[in-house]
């Protein structure tokens, strides 16, 4: 306890972020990766209900397409959710639509519906929008400022694990048959009704209720509850210069995101980087990792228990990250992580072309393990930059007013630009194979070019 308590932490602090991480942000993983190792046999349930239609390959793309769709919605409504209701009011209604979207999933097999599947997707990919518009901001909001990077980054790690848990529920000798798929998928409902029981038990952001409602009392309140070092009325001195400034600025209005000339650049930049996120490849290489695993010459039933590992060793370099937010600053972590990316990308883009022009030669095998190899790398490069770095720095780069506009704005464009990999990225590979991953190598170049020469430090701020 002593311990914590020098870093300002508290039990009301660490509650608020695990049950924040565990019931929306871990959420958001699960949904995420609940689909991947059951394709085949969601393929099988669309196939025997949806006839004369599109292929089964379609229509399982559709239930990605949809999720993400619905996701962007999500992200882009969750700026004015969370300036009118607050940051955990928002957190803690829309545990209902996780809660509604996986009990519409859940009986969608025993009811021979896929139409349940694809409804229970759109209310999902809804929650997962509004949650990565949201929880982030929510735990940056609370956070002691010594340790604001790895309580901000407790939104990717939890993310991530969700994802590893999903992919461990859906292996075949667990949820992954016929029938019980669905029940993997219903069980995102539990953190999110636990987490509806749980959150009104902790505190608003003390900076929501002081500069949004002007609550001076309630946001004491919430500061002692979650800071335990960090001096009240230094804080609420500083709180008051911010909003004495804001008062001399027009009403911010949620249009001024895009007209406001002091906030062109880092509204710039909060795009971008959650493009630079997506167009990095990340999903492209998760997705080539199954087929470079068979290229070494790994069988079918063993490439499941390897997915897990991906997702496990993603999970392991997410810890690693945690201490190295406060060490390195963010502005580093940003920078050269994305350098090992670039540098994956273009021994992928070697190694992935010629085992596949020769896949069942001694050579194609070897070249299958290197890919293999710089797949890992890849993933643990993309942990420790791209994966925590852009939810931690969108919210540390605004001022109180705007911040939830261009969290909002920022995150909308991550989902859209998922939704621009899904729908291009199995052309593109299928007309030049490994020489896509070349498209991903510009991206990551470019950002880092712009990023280098204009981002700034944010830590602290």
């Amino acid at each position: 306890m002593g311990v914590c308590s020098n870093v300002g932490i508290t039990p009301m602090l660490i509650l608020t972020v695990f049950i924040t991480a565990f019931g929306s942000s871990g959420l958001v993983g699960y949904d995420t990766g609940i689909m991947n190792l059951p394709g085949g046999n969601i393929k099988n349930f669309t196939g025997k209900y949806v006839s004369g239609g599109p292929g089964t390959d379609f229509m399982y793309a559709l239930v990605s397409a949809i999720f993400v769709v619905a996701g962007a919605i999500g992200s882009f409504s969750s700026g004015v959710m969370a300036e009118k209701l607050g940051r955990r009011n928002t957190l803690l209604m829309n545990n209902a639509f996780a809660i509604i979207g996986a009990v519409i999933t859940g009986p969608c097999v025993l009811a021979k519906s896929p139409a349940l599947l694809y409804i229970g997707r759109v209310v999902s990919g809804f929650n997962a929008g509004i949650s990565l518009g949201v929880a982030s901001l929510y735990l940056t909001e609370i956070s002691p400022r010594d340790i604001r990077g790895a309580v901000g980054a407790c939104h990717q790690l939890a993310l991530t694990l969700g994802i590893l848990i999903a992919y461990i529920l859906t292996l075949d000798e667990v949820l992954n048959t016929e029938t019980l798929w669905p029940l993997a998928v219903g069980l995102a409902g539990v953190p999110a009704a636990i987490s509806m029981f749980v959150l009104p038990f902790c505190p608003e952001s003390p900076r929501f209720l002081f500069m949004n409602k002007g609550d001076e009392h309630g946001a004491r309140k919430a500061f002692v509850k979650l800071n335990s070092k960090e001096d009240v009325d230094m804080f609420f001195e500083e709180l008051k210069e911010e909003m004495e400034a804001a008062k001399r600025r027009p009403k911010f209005k949620c249009g001024q995101i895009f007209t406001a000339k002091d906030l062109r650049m880092p509204v710039l930049l909060a795009c971008l980087i959650q493009i630079q996120q997506q167009l990095s490849g990340i999903n492209a290489v998760i997705a080539y990792s199954s087929t470079m695993l068979e290229t070494a010459g790994l069988d079918k039933s063993q490439i499941q228990y390897c997915v897990v590992g991906i997702g496990a060793f993603n999970v392991v370099m997410t810890i690693i990250a945690l201490p190295l937010l406060e060490r390195a600053g963010r502005r580093q972590l940003l920078l050269w992580p994305a350098v090992v990316l670039a540098l994956s990308l273009l021994v992928l883009t070697i190694t992935v072309t010629i085992a596949k022009q020769n896949e069942n030669q001694p050579i194609g095998r070897t070249l299958g393990i290197v890919s293999t190899v710089f797949i890992f790398i890849y993933i643990g490069g993309f942990a420790v930059g791209l994966g925590t770095i852009p939810g931690l720095v969108v919210s540390e780069m605004f001022r109180q007013e705007p911040r939830a506009a261009a969290y909002a704005l920022s995150q909308g464009i991550q989902w859209l630009s998922n939704l621009l990999v899904l729908i291009s990225y199995p052309d593109i590979n299928a007309a030049i194979g490994g020489y896509s991953f070349l498209i991903f190598l510009v991206v990551v170049v470019a950002c880092w070019v712009v990023f280098f020469l204009y981002f700034p430090e944010t830590k602290n701020r």
